[in-house]
């Protein structure tokens, strides 16, 4: 018995950690508004997914849910005036803002350093 309890154990010890960071950084290169062609931009938010924040420069955002597996990512926020949506990989981040004034959506491409 205490042979199959130590075998469980060192098998247990040996899988990867599948919890993300609870902060990292956000750096966006690309910005697409609607339908118009993409541009460069240099955009960073700073993601604290166990105070439930986003921080940008224009203010902060309150994460609503967030859906993690071991490559993906997915964030849900809510700001004054905007809903958001941030998915992101080891490789890639996407950051979509709909405005509930528009509706109107303005895209981010870049990455989340740390997030993995």
């Amino acid at each position: 018995m205490a042979s199959t309890v130590l075998a469980a154990l060192m098998a247990a010890a040996a899988l990867p950690a599948m919890a993300a960071p609870s902060a990292f950084k956000c750096n966006f290169t690309t910005e697409c508004f609607e339908a118009e062609n993409c541009s460069d931009t240099a955009f960073d938010i700073d993601v604290d997914v166990a105070g439930m924040t986003v921080t940008t420069g224009f203010g902060d955002l309150m994460i609503v849910a967030v859906r993690q597996n071991e490559l993906l990512t997915t964030i849900f926020a809510t700001g004054v005036g905007a809903e958001y949506l941030l998915s992101l990989t080891p490789d890639a981040a996407r950051l979509s803002t709909h405005n509930n004034a528009g509706p109107e959506v303005i895209s981010y491409l870049g990455r989340c350093e740390g997030a993995f």
